[in-house]
Protein backbone atom coordinates (compact mmCIF):
# COMPACT_ATOMS: atom_id res chain seq x y z
CA UNK A 1 0.00 0.00 0.00
CA UNK A 2 1.36 3.33 -1.01
CA UNK A 3 0.22 5.34 2.01
CA UNK A 4 1.99 2.65 4.62
CA UNK A 5 5.16 2.84 2.59
CA UNK A 6 5.04 6.64 2.61
CA UNK A 7 4.57 6.39 5.89
CA UNK A 8 7.45 4.76 6.75
CA UNK A 9 9.65 6.69 4.92
CA UNK A 10 8.47 9.76 7.14
CA UNK A 11 6.72 11.65 4.79
CA UNK A 12 3.96 13.70 5.57
CA UNK A 13 0.20 12.91 5.19
CA UNK A 14 -2.97 14.77 5.43
CA UNK A 15 -5.72 13.83 8.14
CA UNK A 16 -8.63 12.64 4.77
CA UNK A 17 -5.91 10.07 3.28
CA UNK A 18 -5.46 8.48 6.46
CA UNK A 19 -9.30 8.32 7.34
CA UNK A 20 -9.75 7.63 3.82
CA UNK A 21 -7.64 4.43 3.74
CA UNK A 22 -8.92 3.07 7.58
CA UNK A 23 -12.40 3.29 5.82
CA UNK A 24 -11.56 1.32 3.46
CA UNK A 25 -12.39 -2.89 3.73
CA UNK A 26 -9.06 -3.15 2.52
CA UNK A 27 -7.32 -1.07 4.91
CA UNK A 28 -3.46 -3.87 5.80
CA UNK A 29 -3.23 -4.73 9.60
CA UNK A 30 0.09 -3.39 9.46
CA UNK A 31 -1.29 0.52 8.60
CA UNK A 32 -3.23 0.06 11.83
CA UNK A 33 -0.01 -1.38 13.73
CA UNK A 34 2.02 1.78 12.36
CA UNK A 35 -0.45 4.37 13.34
CA UNK A 36 -0.79 3.32 16.80
CA UNK A 37 2.50 4.26 17.25
CA UNK A 38 2.19 7.60 16.16
CA UNK A 39 0.78 11.12 17.06
CA UNK A 40 -2.30 10.82 15.11
CA UNK A 41 -4.70 9.11 17.38
CA UNK A 42 -3.82 11.92 19.87
CA UNK A 43 -4.75 14.93 17.62
CA UNK A 44 -7.12 13.17 15.47
CA UNK A 45 -10.49 12.42 16.67
CA UNK A 46 -11.66 10.79 13.27
CA UNK A 47 -8.26 8.55 13.21
CA UNK A 48 -8.68 7.38 16.69
CA UNK A 49 -12.08 6.03 16.10
CA UNK A 50 -11.08 4.45 13.20
CA UNK A 51 -8.54 2.91 14.37
CA UNK A 52 -10.26 1.40 17.27
CA UNK A 53 -12.93 0.33 15.33
CA UNK A 54 -10.51 -2.05 13.67
CA UNK A 55 -10.53 -5.64 13.67
CA UNK A 56 -6.70 -5.45 14.13
CA UNK A 57 -5.98 -2.66 16.51
CA UNK A 58 -4.61 -3.57 19.56
CA UNK A 59 -6.53 -4.12 22.76
CA UNK A 60 -4.47 -2.36 25.24
CA UNK A 61 -4.23 0.74 22.50
CA UNK A 62 -7.78 0.56 22.09
CA UNK A 63 -8.74 0.91 26.22
CA UNK A 64 -6.51 3.53 26.07
CA UNK A 65 -8.40 5.87 23.35
CA UNK A 66 -11.75 4.42 24.27
CA UNK A 67 -12.47 7.11 27.54
CA UNK A 68 -11.22 9.90 25.65
CA UNK A 69 -13.52 9.52 22.65
CA UNK A 70 -16.83 11.75 22.80
CA UNK A 71 -20.39 10.19 22.67
CA UNK A 72 -21.16 10.00 19.08
CA UNK A 73 -17.56 8.59 18.54
CA UNK A 74 -18.25 5.42 20.90
CA UNK A 75 -21.61 5.09 19.46
CA UNK A 76 -19.79 4.58 15.66
CA UNK A 77 -17.45 2.30 17.37
CA UNK A 78 -20.21 0.20 19.01
CA UNK A 79 -21.89 0.18 16.04
CA UNK A 80 -19.28 -0.70 13.26
CA UNK A 81 -19.60 -4.05 11.73
CA UNK A 82 -15.84 -4.05 11.58
CA UNK A 83 -15.18 -3.46 15.34
CA UNK A 84 -14.02 -6.75 17.23
CA UNK A 85 -16.81 -7.42 19.65
CA UNK A 86 -14.49 -7.19 23.25
CA UNK A 87 -14.17 -3.60 21.61
CA UNK A 88 -17.66 -2.82 20.87
CA UNK A 89 -18.41 -4.10 24.63
CA UNK A 90 -16.25 -1.56 26.38
CA UNK A 91 -17.30 1.38 23.42
CA UNK A 92 -21.12 0.16 24.83
CA UNK A 93 -19.75 0.45 28.44
CA UNK A 94 -18.41 4.16 28.04
CA UNK A 95 -21.69 5.00 26.19
CA UNK A 96 -23.54 3.75 29.55
CA UNK A 97 -21.41 5.74 31.67
CA UNK A 98 -21.54 9.10 29.73
CA UNK A 99 -25.50 8.87 29.35
CA UNK A 100 -26.44 10.76 32.49
CA UNK A 101 -24.47 13.48 31.28
CA UNK A 102 -24.86 13.85 28.17
CA UNK A 103 -27.41 16.84 26.82
CA UNK A 104 -31.77 16.51 26.26
CA UNK A 105 -30.49 16.50 22.57
CA UNK A 106 -27.60 14.62 22.37
CA UNK A 107 -29.58 11.39 24.41
CA UNK A 108 -32.42 12.26 21.88
CA UNK A 109 -29.68 11.72 18.65
CA UNK A 110 -28.28 8.83 20.64
CA UNK A 111 -31.57 6.86 21.08
CA UNK A 112 -32.18 7.39 17.15
CA UNK A 113 -29.60 4.73 16.14
CA UNK A 114 -28.35 3.74 19.93
CA UNK A 115 -26.85 -0.09 19.96
CA UNK A 116 -28.89 -2.80 21.71
CA UNK A 117 -27.05 -2.69 24.89
CA UNK A 118 -28.28 1.56 25.27
CA UNK A 119 -31.87 0.80 24.27
CA UNK A 120 -33.12 -0.52 27.64
CA UNK A 121 -31.53 2.19 30.00
CA UNK A 122 -33.48 4.86 27.55
CA UNK A 123 -36.56 2.87 27.98
CA UNK A 124 -37.38 5.10 31.45
CA UNK A 125 -36.35 8.10 30.01
CA UNK A 126 -39.07 11.16 30.62
CA UNK A 127 -38.48 13.17 27.82
CA UNK A 128 -41.10 12.05 24.95
CA UNK A 129 -38.61 13.91 22.47
CA UNK A 130 -36.04 11.11 23.27
CA UNK A 131 -38.93 8.24 23.07
CA UNK A 132 -39.73 9.57 19.66
CA UNK A 133 -36.46 8.94 18.59
CA UNK A 134 -36.17 5.51 20.60
CA UNK A 135 -39.20 4.46 18.54
CA UNK A 136 -37.92 4.49 15.40
CA UNK A 137 -34.04 3.18 16.51
CA UNK A 138 -33.85 0.47 13.67
CA UNK A 139 -33.03 -2.35 16.34
CA UNK A 140 -35.89 -1.24 18.48
CA UNK A 141 -38.78 -3.96 19.17
CA UNK A 142 -41.85 -4.61 20.15
CA UNK A 143 -40.82 -6.15 23.29
CA UNK A 144 -38.87 -3.12 23.83
CA UNK A 145 -42.38 -1.22 23.28
CA UNK A 146 -44.20 -2.97 26.05
CA UNK A 147 -41.42 -2.72 28.23
CA UNK A 148 -41.27 1.20 28.20
CA UNK A 149 -45.70 1.62 28.32
CA UNK A 150 -45.38 -0.53 31.38
CA UNK A 151 -42.07 0.66 33.34
CA UNK A 152 -42.22 4.47 32.05
CA UNK A 153 -43.74 6.20 34.30
CA UNK A 154 -44.41 9.69 32.37
CA UNK A 155 -47.95 9.47 30.51
CA UNK A 156 -46.77 12.01 27.54
CA UNK A 157 -43.98 9.05 26.82
CA UNK A 158 -46.05 6.61 27.02
CA UNK A 159 -48.57 8.43 24.61
CA UNK A 160 -46.07 8.45 22.45
CA UNK A 161 -45.78 5.30 21.55
CA UNK A 162 -49.50 4.24 21.61
CA UNK A 163 -49.54 7.16 18.77
CA UNK A 164 -46.60 5.79 16.91
CA UNK A 165 -47.61 4.50 13.42
CA UNK A 166 -46.14 1.37 13.93
CA UNK A 167 -46.02 0.18 17.67
CA UNK A 168 -49.36 1.77 18.43
CA UNK A 169 -50.96 -0.87 16.47
CA UNK A 170 -49.45 -3.48 18.46
CA UNK A 171 -51.93 -5.48 20.83
CA UNK A 172 -49.75 -6.17 23.60
CA UNK A 173 -48.66 -2.41 23.94
CA UNK A 174 -52.68 -1.66 23.43
CA UNK A 175 -52.83 -3.77 26.80
CA UNK A 176 -49.79 -2.53 28.71
CA UNK A 177 -50.92 1.09 27.89
CA UNK A 178 -54.49 0.63 28.99
CA UNK A 179 -53.27 -1.10 32.48
CA UNK A 180 -50.69 2.17 32.80
CA UNK A 181 -51.94 4.37 35.71
CA UNK A 182 -51.28 8.02 34.22
CA UNK A 183 -52.79 7.01 30.64
CA UNK A 184 -55.84 10.01 30.27
CA UNK A 185 -58.96 8.24 30.45
CA UNK A 186 -59.96 9.85 27.58
CA UNK A 187 -57.30 8.43 25.40
CA UNK A 188 -57.80 4.90 26.84
CA UNK A 189 -61.68 4.89 25.70
CA UNK A 190 -60.19 5.99 22.34
CA UNK A 191 -57.85 3.17 22.20
CA UNK A 192 -60.80 1.06 23.58
CA UNK A 193 -63.14 2.35 20.17
CA UNK A 194 -61.97 -0.58 18.12
CA UNK A 195 -60.32 -3.46 20.30
CA UNK A 196 -62.31 -6.35 19.68
CA UNK A 197 -64.81 -7.44 22.61
CA UNK A 198 -62.00 -10.57 23.37
CA UNK A 199 -59.22 -7.84 24.18
CA UNK A 200 -62.33 -5.76 26.21
CA UNK A 201 -63.07 -8.89 27.98
CA UNK A 202 -59.39 -8.99 28.94
CA UNK A 203 -59.52 -5.47 30.07
CA UNK A 204 -62.59 -5.62 32.11
CA UNK A 205 -61.64 -8.24 34.18
CA UNK A 206 -57.82 -7.57 34.29
CA UNK A 207 -55.93 -6.86 37.42
CA UNK A 208 -53.55 -3.92 37.53
CA UNK A 209 -56.13 -2.03 35.12
CA UNK A 210 -57.32 1.33 36.87
CA UNK A 211 -61.00 0.74 37.85
CA UNK A 212 -61.76 4.21 35.27
CA UNK A 213 -60.75 2.31 32.39
CA UNK A 214 -62.07 -1.52 33.64
CA UNK A 215 -65.37 0.16 33.95
CA UNK A 216 -65.33 1.99 30.68
CA UNK A 217 -64.26 -1.47 28.97
CA UNK A 218 -67.06 -3.07 30.56
CA UNK A 219 -69.61 -0.22 29.83
CA UNK A 220 -68.29 -0.27 25.62
CA UNK A 221 -68.68 -4.17 26.23
CA UNK A 222 -72.37 -3.96 27.41
CA UNK A 223 -73.10 -1.05 24.50
CA UNK A 224 -71.56 -3.73 22.03
CA UNK A 225 -73.55 -6.40 22.96
CA UNK A 226 -76.68 -4.79 23.48
CA UNK A 227 -76.28 -3.72 19.97
CA UNK A 228 -76.21 -6.99 18.65
CA UNK A 229 -78.78 -8.04 20.19
CA UNK A 230 -81.63 -4.76 19.06
CA UNK A 231 -80.10 -6.02 15.20
CA UNK A 232 -80.97 -9.85 15.74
Amino acid sequence: MELLARLELGEAVDEPELTGALRSPHCPAALVELLVLTSWPRTSRRVARLLVGHRACPRSFAWEVLPSLGWHDLMEVARGPRTPPAVRRQAERKLLQKLPRLTAGERTALARSAPRALIEPLLATEDPACVRALLDNPRFGETDAVRLVHDNAEARCVLEVVRHRRWGRSRLVLEAALRHPALPLPVAMGLMASAPPAQLASVASGEGVPPAVREAAAGLLRHRREREERRD
